[in-house]
């Protein structure tokens, strides 16, 4: 089973667009899907459980969508409130000894002000990213891509 886990708070503009491109997915999807606001231990569980795993998130860095391969973060971190994709990756091969292969769709974000809205930029991104999540779900794209490459 593949495991889409759209990141972000929904209630800080851009920072919201991983859910945003979640809840855009056909209802028939072939994947287990979940939105998160941030990443946490409590996903450990839901990794070791999948055969692929994608993130998607806004990256305030990015001027277009990227979809780029993980590893497992290169040493062992304190497991605290929030974790970077990598370091929650870690945290599953070392509970479960294994860890399923994963992806990032970075977003492009611009503004994470309080609001519900997107910024123009963001919004525009959400069909691109989603796309890029069904090739990925179709076997269709493995990455690393950016926007331009399509």
């Amino acid at each position: 089973m593949d495991l889409v886990v759209g990141i972000g708070n929904t209630l800080r503009g851009d920072d919201g667009v991983g859910a945003r491109v979640v809840e855009s997915l056909p209802r028939d999807v072939r994947a287990e899907t979940m939105t998160v606001q941030q990443l946490t231990s409590g996903l450990v569980e839901p990794l070791a459980r999948a055969d692929r795993v994608l993130f998607i998130d806004a990256d305030a860095a990015r001027d277009s969508v990227r979809l780029t391969p993980l590893r497992p973060a290169a040493k062992e971190t304190r497991l605290g409130h929030a974790v970077s994709a990598e370091e929650l990756l870690l945290w599953t091969l070392i509970e479960h000894e294994t860890c399923p292969p994963a992806w990032m769709v970075s977003v492009p974000g611009r503004s994470f002000e309080f609001g519900e809205e997107l910024s123009p930029e963001t919004q525009r991104a959400v069909p691109v990213a989603r796309r890029v999540v069904i090739d990925w779900l179709d076997g269709r794209q493995q990455g690393p891509m950016n926007e331009e490459e399509e």
